[in-house]
């Protein structure tokens, strides 16, 4: 069985908090497994959540999910939550948003696809 590769560490932009270690590796978990839960995906399995290297549980909604780990004991900072479906970046990849400038755009009652 051969070893999973480790991500290498990011650099952060200044002001970002370190992701702590325990959600780190519960991320890095659901990345790992995120290609072989998508087949699996449906409204009871929109949501899925890990502690650390193992996965908790699926469910239709994340709080569930959450009041499920929390009622196993386990501490905030080692579980991840996330939503079962395709995504282009990990969940710990930083993640530039332009800046839309200081005025809002004007509404004209208009949607544009």
């Amino acid at each position: 069985m051969s070893a999973v590769p480790q991500p290498a560490p990011e650099s952060l932009p200044d002001g970002l908090p370190e992701i702590p270690p325990g959600i780190r590796r519960s991320q890095e978990a659901y990345w790992r497994d995120l290609p072989q839960l998508l087949p699996l995906r449906s409204r009871k399995r929109a949501w899925v959540a890990y502690h650390l290297d193992e996965r908790v549980g699926f469910g239709p909604h994340k709080a569930e999910l959450c009041q499920e780990c929390h009622r196993r004991g386990f501490a905030d900072d080692e579980v991840y939550v996330g939503r079962v479906e395709p995504h282009a970046e990990p969940p710990w990849a930083v993640i530039e948003v332009e800046d839309c400038g200081s005025d809002p755009p004007s509404w004209n009652g208009v949607l544009t696809a």
